[in-house]
């Protein structure tokens, strides 16, 4: 069966092959009447229009961008901060009529980054910017955006400041004995206690945790545990509460460096039949 072309239906009509073009990509140019015409007829003859794939090719341009997430894209759409970020994302590729490929691709993961290099999108946007594909963009001279305040082209809040801040409203409801809870950290993926000395590296360099050093700092002068969840997964922040809430003495409030984990440890007070607010109080700074 021979592939029907615009040129077919152009002749068949006995108008132009820019009429018919126009019918499909710019239907300001033609009246109604003939461009429902031209339509009518290209769906008869099995012409559905022209191929996206050759216009991108001829235009120099995909009209579409890549989002790439180090974590699963399951993972992606619970978390609240991310799906927020992504709703933010859309609206802006919206309003300039893109389109969003969304691409999970883990740091080592090698095919991954193949997969990424040959995919047609005119940029790429990302909530890290430390990531092999934001290298693997930048040398195939894709625009990058970071959502972390690292590197040269980002958007981003002051992360530090807005964590010194929500540590600071903690201290001010009267606080004295604060829990920082956050995901895998300090070189391994487990449940565990640490002292916010065993967390300086993590605050020095390019890489630095801001948001962490935002929170550390504005809870200077408190009793300070760090609980360290084994992932950043709301069941995460559920199991590794028991650290805090199995306990003669609890903290009467909890930092949080994750909306997930957050909702995981009031999970766990439910559970154990406790309020937030009246037994402990808390603040996610992802939310800030």
């Amino acid at each position: 069966m021979m592939r029907v072309t615009m040129k077919d239906v152009a002749e068949v009509m006995g108008v132009s092959v820019m009429t018919v073009s126009n019918a499909f990509n710019r239907p300001d140019q033609l009246s109604s009447e003939l461009r429902a015409r031209v339509l009518h007829r290209a769906t008869k003859m099995g012409y559905a229009g022209p191929s996206a794939a050759a216009r991108a090719l001829r235009q120099g341009r995909a009209n579409a961008f890549g989002v790439v997430f180090e974590d699963s894209l399951a993972y992606a759409f619970q978390d609240p901060f991310t799906t927020e970020w992504l709703a933010g994302l859309a609206e802006g590729m919206e309003a300039q009529r893109s389109s969003i490929v969304l691409m999970s691709v883990a740091a080592d993961d090698v095919a991954g980054l193949d997969a990424v290099r040959n995919t047609s999108v005119d940029g790429i946007a990302a909530m890290c910017d430390v990531h092999p594909v934001m290298d693997a963009a930048r040398a195939r001279g894709l625009p990058v955006v970071a959502g972390d305040p690292v590197g040269d082209c980002y958007v981003s809040i002051d992360e530090r400041a807005a964590a010194r801040e929500a540590a600071a409203h903690v201290v001010g409801l009267g606080h004295r004995r604060v829990w920082v809870l956050l995901g895998p950290a300090l070189s391994d993926e487990r449940e565990r206690l640490a002292s916010p000395e065993e967390l300086a590296p993590l605050l020095e360099g390019p890489q630095a945790w801001l948001r962490l050093a935002g929170i550390l700092a504005g809870l200077a002068g408190c009793e300070v545990q760090i609980l360290q969840a084994a992932g950043w997964d709301r069941s995460d922040g559920e199991s590794v509460a028991a650290l805090a809430l199995d306990r003669r003495e609890r903290p009467t409030a909890v930092v949080s460096l994750s909306d997930n984990l957050a909702l995981g440890f009031l999970d766990a007070m439910a559970v154990r039949r406790l309020v937030a607010g009246r037994d402990i109080s808390g603040s996610s700074d992802a939310s800030v």
